[in-house]
């Protein structure tokens, strides 16, 4: 018994040796894991689209150029009004340096009539637009210098895709059981595949909703806040309060802080009624996956891979989830990470 003991333990140090051998090596290679990883699933994202084209007697190599040039395009139109909404607010940070002076005075004496005295008004002098301007500029430039990898992953895309209709056979030929193993695989397909089509028109209908809010208040940089929105709802969890900061900070510098409440109460109405009514009913439980779970798949993904990892969090603990399940001795592991639901209503839900 006590031998057994001892075996068990020893294979568990085995384990956890292995997982930190295998963590450390993704943190040393993440340079080159996180945009191979973002073609991967890019790539499983828009192969739907080319297989309709296909069927639409379209040739697939003429599919993959019109599908990567449409994305592309889409892609250029966001970075173009990103850098015209940075230039706009470049050129509007000497007003803006006044009106925060100004509001950190109100500040400052508001405190004082309740008798708590902080010298907030020594914050003010040291502001300097040229810092935070040579900021800006040196975002657009690395936005220009972001080009190279941005081709490298699209020409990683177009490889994928080509290769994907020769996947199927390699994969049987090198599965020890490619029934069990393919049906897991096209499950970890189809639940990437909703969970990203869905997320995205959530994320466009959050990024619309905070553009005619901010719009509507008339708040100058209404479609960059709208466009923060939308990228940063890809985040689980904080990135709906991340896309909120910057939006409301503008609105209070613009326009004052009545205004900025206002916008502060229409940002938290779009995303309590989006966040926790629209997308739990569209998107369902069918992830599997505890809030803790996603939460905690967050930050080890983002410490792991940087940005790219917290985008791509969902998706990649969907994946080793169902890698878990599919082996008999790594099952528990798997119940793990799950929502905690029963057995027969998830496998109802799958089956749907």
């Amino acid at each position: 018994m006590q031998l057994t003991e001892l075996q068990n333990s020893g294979r568990y140090l085995v384990v956890a040796a292995s997982l930190v051998i295998i963590l450390a090596g993704i943190r040393l290679g993440s340079e080159i894991l996180s945009p191979l990883l973002f073609s991967y699933f890019l790539a499983i994202l828009l192969n739907p689209a080319i297989n309709a084209l296909s069927r639409l007697h379209i040739p697939r190599v003429l599919g993959i150029l019109v599908i990567v040039s449409v994305l592309i395009i889409v892609i250029l139109m966001i970075v173009a009004t990103i850098g015209s909404a940075l230039q706009d607010f470049a050129r509007a940070l000497p007003g803006y340096k006044q009106q925060t002076i100004d509001i950190i005075h109100q500040i400052s004496d508001k405190l004082a009539q309740r008798n708590i005295n902080l010298d907030l008004k020594s914050m003010a002098e040291p502001l300097d637009t040229s810092s935070l301007f040579g900021f800006l500029t040196s975002m657009l430039t690395h936005m220009g210098s972001a080009t190279s990898y941005v081709f490298l992953i699209f020409l990683t895309v177009i490889f994928m895709l080509a290769e994907a209709p020769l996947l199927r056979n390699k994969l049987v030929r090198s599965m020890s059981n490619p029934d069990q193993q393919l049906k897991d695989l096209e499950r970890f397909v189809s639940s990437v595949n909703r969970y990203v089509a869905l997320k995205t028109a959530i994320s466009l209908l959050t990024g619309v909703l905070v553009a005619l809010l901010l719009w509507s208040q008339g708040v100058n940089l209404y479609l960059l806040g709208g466009i923060l929105a939308f990228a940063l709802n890809f985040i689980p969890n904080i990135g709906s309060i991340l896309a909120a900061i910057p939006g409301i900070l503008i609105t209070l510098l613009q326009l004052g802080f009545s205004e900025a409440v206002f916008v502060s109460a229409g940002y938290f109405a779009i995303n309590m009624v989006i966040g926790n009514i629209l997308e739990p009913r569209v998107l369902g439980k069918g992830l599997g996956l505890s809030p803790m779970v996603v939460f905690l798949s967050l930050l080890i993904w983002g410490w792991l891979l940087g940005p790219i990892g917290m985008l791509l969090s969902v998706p990649l603990t969907i994946s080793i989830k169902i890698l878990l399940e599919s082996s008999p001795s790594s099952r528990r592991f798997a119940a793990l990470l799950g929502s905690g639901r029963p057995k027969a209503e998830v496998e109802a839900e799958q089956a749907k």
